[in-house]
């Protein structure tokens, strides 16, 4: 459908529901609002597990107005009403929803469980698949996990615990294994051999809760241990931190004014005081434009930022430099082993001995 598409990397935060205008039903969250033009009514509603329903009225035949669910009508006046309706939702998701990295629910707690074990966060290195992510090991800076999307089909036979449609996108994450534990391991329910890596060495995980979080996460730490050990890859982790900050939501200079030289930042990974952090400011700077010092470290989070998304500790960081925007482009950290700064990562080595030889 329209909406579970619309929605699918996003979860309802039912405190911003109600003060946005929704009415709670028995659990169900409703809402509508006339669209633009007094002709059509837009109808949304989220469940209590998150399930989310939308359709528009025809206000003067009180009936459906299906054409909006087709794409094709773009150009035409059931185009402009799609648009409409599209921005209707685009409304809600903003002021009421979690942006979410993954689809299922188990791959979102997997995702925040490798973090706070592992201190590894999601890297999103497809421009083409937006939601493919990967985790690096911090010892050698290879993949010990590939979260990937794929049709339920291509699967073969992963023993589901829940249904699915040959066609539906599901989640799998790929992990590294024995060879000679592999055959015994696709005979599990919700393993099957590796989607796109290879077969020899890699499974791939249905992350559907066909397996729980702990059965999942006994094969990532499996996963892990194999790739650790291997020869180290040409980016290393050098101890430095990055991580990435959008001048549209926040303003770090005002931060570190009103702080004294120090601010309150969300914190993913296993960092400690003394470990340096540079902030990447997102476009238009797409540039590390600050070295900082970690003065305290896993303490409560205290919603420093205007949208929550479910942090649960924080730290605290003071600025040593700032650097201005041409100093260490993106350009400049491609150049040297790294890439785009989506989430809190380590730096690789050849990065951090670039920018000691030049600032």
């Amino acid at each position: 459908m329209l909406e579970s598409e619309f929605f699918k990397r996003s979860r309802p935060d039912y405190r911003k529901l109600e003060s946005f205008g929704f009415r709670n039903n028995n659990g169900t969250f409703e809402y509508s609002e006339d669209l633009p033009g007094g002709q059509f009514r837009a109808e949304f509603s989220v469940t209590a597990n998150g399930e989310v329903k939308g359709r528009v009225i025809d206000l003067e035949t009180d009936d459906e107005y299906l054409p909006v669910r087709f794409e094709a009508s773009i150009g035409s006046f059931s185009g402009h009403v799609r648009e409409m309706y599209l921005d209707f939702l685009g409304k809600i998701r903003n002021a009421c929803f979690v942006p979410m990295h993954f689809i299922f629910n188990q791959s979102n707690r997997v995702e925040a469980r490798i973090s706070r074990e592992y201190g590894s966060d999601a890297e999103f290195p497809w421009e083409k698949y937006p939601g493919n992510g990967t985790f690096k090991c911090n010892e050698n800076g290879k993949w010990f996990a590939a979260l990937l999307t794929v049709d339920f089909g291509k699967l073969g036979d992963s023993g589901a615990a829940h249904p699915h449609d040959e066609d539906e996108t599901v989640e799998v994450i790929n992990l590294k294994a024995d060879p000679d534990e592999i055959p015994a391991l696709i005979k599990t329910p919700g393993v099957c051999p590796a989607y796109h890596m290879n077969k020899k060495h890699w499974i791939s995980v249905l992350l559907d809760d066909t397996l729980t979080d702990d059965q999942v996460f006994k094969l990532i730490g499996k996963s892990y241990s194999l790739v650790s050990e291997g020869k180290p890859s040409k980016v290393k982790s050098t101890g430095a931190w990055m991580i990435p900050s959008n001048p549209k939501i926040y303003d770090v200079d005002a931060g570190f004014m009103a702080g004294g030289g120090e601010i309150e930042w969300h914190q993913h990974n296993n960092i400690r005081p003394g470990d340096e952090v540079f902030i990447y400011s997102t476009a238009p700077n797409s540039a590390l434009l600050y070295r900082c010092e970690v003065v305290a470290s896993d303490l409560n989070y205290h919603g420093m930022f205007k949208e929550s998304k479910g942090y649960e500790r924080s730290m605290r960081i003071r600025l040593i430099e700032k650097y201005p925007p041409d100093k260490y482009p993106l350009s400049f950290i491609k150049a040297h082993g790294g890439s785009v700064v989506r989430s809190a990562r380590s730096m690789p080595k050849e990065l951090y001995e670039a920018i000691k030889k030049t600032r």
